[in-house]
């Protein structure tokens, strides 16, 4: 039933009730003066008393009738209002499940069915055309990502060669070696955006969609020697605790994306000289690892969010597992307790 005519109903229901509380004075006041009208204009005489009877009687059943019809009334209403209810706003609610069931990244079309109705009728023009803009917006801003990524490719390449043909000279000056060096890692962090925005582009145009079954057990066993190198220039021990056999279904370039952005992330974050603990077991994977304060909740998953003033990283790590998460129906979670920062990803 709508709500708009629920609550209208209930007004109505309230008003009448208040209408017929009040009658019943009224129903006594007006039938005890024409029923002492009648016994005068008709010479007969009988005790107050009877008389009291008689209007008491007459006033009971009058009121009992009204209460009785009154009761039709309001059922009636309520029948015919559901009635109602049901077929003017059944428009309403398919248009409103096909809004609930749109997927901006997956962009199935979206059609609304015709409805005798004009205000509806103009309702779903009005949504068609805000779906229709917002699709054709997500898909420039996703065009513009994806050839700027790969036009960026070229030129990187080029400037990465010749700084590396500038290190190979002989006549560099001390000033002069530092400079290309500074030179050097900023463009080795414009490269790894470029990276991830393009790779950000593929998964959100679907071009990961093959799945399989995944050892994740022995995956994140693989992974871990590979980064224990980044582990090892601040010092740090990866104490895991890894049960065997947890088996996942997804792509598997994006699950090793995925553990490596987390380990990474860890690795960054962590001071030196101490421990990074992970956990992994049938429901879900943990990394643990130490801290002074906690990260920046409300831009921790977005792209291009600096989560720490002390070591700023791309921006796009943890929104590619945020992206990579969502992909596959898992819950990704940060907590800061204990001077630990903690990712739970949930299976």
């Amino acid at each position: 039933m709508s709500k708009l005519l629920s609550r209208s109903l209930k007004r109505l229901m309230i008003y009448a009730g208040l209408v017929l509380v009040c009658s019943i004075p009224a129903y006594y006041f007006i039938f005890s003066r024409l029923w002492q009208y009648e016994l005068n204009e008709h010479n007969v005489v009988i005790t107050a008393e009877a008389s009291r009877e008689d209007s008491y009687l007459i006033i009971a059943f009058v009121t009992g009738l009204t209460v009785l019809f009154f009761a039709l009334l309001i059922v009636g209403l309520i029948l015919v209002n559901r009635r109602i209810s049901n077929r003017l706003w059944q428009p309403f609610y398919r248009s409103l499940a096909q809004i609930k069931g749109f997927d901006l990244h997956r962009q199935q079309p979206v059609e609304f069915e015709k409805t005798d109705i004009d205000e509806f009728t103009e309702l779903n023009q009005s949504l068609h055309k805000l779906i229709a803009g917002n699709v054709a917006v997500y898909n420039q801003q996703k065009e513009f990502a994806d050839n700027a990524s790969h036009e960026l490719q070229t030129p990187l390449a080029i400037i990465q060669s010749k700084l590396d043909l500038l290190l190979q000279s002989q006549s560099l000056t001390d000033e002069q070696y530092n400079i290309i060096e500074e030179a050097n890692k900023a463009l080795a962090r414009v490269t790894r955006i470029n990276k991830n925005l393009l790779l950000l582009t593929k998964i959100e145009n679907s071009q990961f969609m093959e799945k399989e079954q995944i050892d994740l057990s022995a995956l994140l066993e693989n992974t871990l020697p590979v980064l224990a190198s980044f582990a090892e220039d601040k010092q740090l021990t990866l104490q895991t605790d890894i049960h065997p056999g947890v088996v996942v279904e997804g792509n598997k370039i994006l699950i090793e994306i995925l553990l490596n952005n987390l380990v990474t992330n860890a690795i960054r974050y962590s001071p030196a000289n101490d421990v990074i603990a992970i956990r992994l077991d049938s429901q879900s994977l943990s990394i643990a690892n130490a801290g002074t304060a906690p990260l920046k909740q409300e831009q921790l998953f977005k792209r291009f969010s600096s989560i720490s003033s002390q070591t700023p990283g791309t921006g796009l790590g943890l929104a590619l597992v945020k992206q990579i998460s969502n992909r596959y129906g898992w819950q990704i979670d940060y907590a800061f307790s204990d001077r630990l920062h903690t990712f739970t990803l949930t299976f």
